[in-house]
């Protein structure tokens, strides 16, 4: 099938929201008897809408990406205000779509390009619903529109123009269940042609556990066998005990390790995560605190924390591996790519019980807990770093549930059957 992917943004240094959703699926796509192009703006960054990035063609990762320039940057008033005069007026049509207009990207080359060439196209699959490239692209053919809303808790639902829009599409995919629980709050007439497609996790191989696959010359008997299953016992739990020590000694990391996967900000739950473990860490001097992401802003100069600094897609699992435990405090991470990454290596999770989307996975998989409070983290996050036993048996159920529901091929096939759907509609 040849698709076009619509997204306000798109690249390989955006790794948060639908945008890096969108490109997750783009890849992997095109890897699978699928044609790809995906249609974007030049602007590298949401706040505002400035053309970074060159206008034009270009192959990213086997992807073949069409930037058109966005004309007018975002309103010198930021997104909260708009909404507020929105919401707290008597508004019409045209008042919704000056407020499209203002949030942007707006980017006629783009609108443009669709209108001409639509219909060389089997499908348009359109990311987040609230944001200009959707709202002006989806009339254009709805009958073989997709759309991942992206949604969360906002204002924006609330708006005529935005529903219109959700309820336009001949399909609907997910990130999360929570997402399909929340539209079915805010619109009447959604679709029924929807699907909770997610993404996918490439874990990487399992490192072999070091054993011997062929016995000595000679020597076949049961005590050679019994001799022989009880070493390979041994040299496995040995591996198990080393798991990412090479990780441990490059950083010399010694003791408990508590790992935070993400960007180091204010808006991603960190300011409350260092506040909660700094009154941990008070009971437990052993403990580190990694933060692994970019660090975009101030952090105290405390002991038990410490900057990995940002790791290769190569060396993201061997961190995560490392960890007895991987936080999650951010309250609106619809994806949840780190708490899957930490699942698929048989680490568990202490997620922010904001999140519904996280609490879910950790529910399903019985791979992880959660907290609302400062008491809860500490209490949580006691159990998880003391009990050996626990942990274990939280990671193999979180393995085994990544293995079930997030390889590639599954994730994949779910897009597949939400396609076929609207095709045959």
């Amino acid at each position: 099938m040849k698709l076009a992917f619509i997204t306000p943004r798109y690249g390989v240094d955006i790794a948060t929201g639908p945008e890096h959703g969108c490109r997750l699926l783009a890849e992997q796509l095109s890897k699978r008897r699928h044609e790809i192009d995906v249609l974007t703006t030049c602007a590298r960054h949401a706040s505002p809408w400035k053309n970074e990035y060159p206008e034009g063609s270009d192959r990213i990762k086997g992807v073949l990406v069409r930037r058109f320039p966005v004309v007018s940057n975002r309103s010198t008033q930021n997104e909260y205000q708009l909404m507020q005069q929105l919401v707290n007026s008597t508004r019409v049509h045209t008042d919704e779509l000056e407020w499209v207009r203002k949030t942007g990207p707006v980017s006629p080359g783009l609108i443009n390009f669709l209108r001409r060439n639509s219909r060389h196209f089997d499908a348009l699959v359109f990311f987040s619903y609230r944001h200009a490239t959707t709202i002006q692209g989806m009339p254009i053919a709805p009958k073989r529109s997709l759309l991942f809303p992206s949604l969360r808790l906002e204002p924006a639902l609330r708006l005529n123009i935005t529903r219109e829009t959700i309820e336009s599409a001949a399909g609907i995919g997910y990130f999360s269940s929570v997402e399909r629980q929340l539209l079915r709050l805010h619109t009447h007439n959604a679709t029924l042609k929807e699907k909770v497609v997610g993404i996918g996790i490439q874990a990487p191989p399992q490192q072999a556990h070091p054993r011997f696959d062929q016995e000595a010359p000679g020597k076949t008997g049961n005590s050679s066998n019994n001799k022989l299953t009880k070493r390979t016992e041994s040299l496995e739990k040995l591996y198990l005990e080393q798991r990412g020590s090479m990780f441990k000694r490059r950083h010399r990391l010694d003791g408990k390790m508590v790992l935070y996967p993400g960007q180091v900000k204010p808006d991603t739950g960190c300011e409350e995560l260092l506040e909660y473990f700094d009154r941990y860490a008070a009971q437990d001097e052993r403990a580190k605190l990694v933060l692994m992401g970019a660090k975009l802003m101030k952090i105290p100069s405390e002991s038990y924390l410490q900057l990995s600094g940002i790791l290769l897609p190569s060396q993201r699992f061997p961190a995560l591996e490392a960890a007895d435990v991987t936080i999650a405090p951010e309250p609106n991470d619809i994806l949840a790519e780190p708490v899957l990454q930490s699942f698929a290596v048989g680490t568990p999770v202490l997620a922010n019980a904001r999140n519904r989307a996280t609490v879910e996975h950790c529910q399903l998989a019985k791979g992880g807990l959660y907290y609302s409070n400062c008491e809860e983290f500490i209490e949580a996050l006691q159990l998880l770093t003391s009990n050996e036993e626990t942990r274990a048996s939280l990671g193999q159920n979180a393995q085994e549930y990544v293995a079930r529901n997030f390889r590639w091929e599954v994730v994949i096939g779910r897009f597949e059957q939400l396609l076929n759907a609207i095709k045959t509609s």
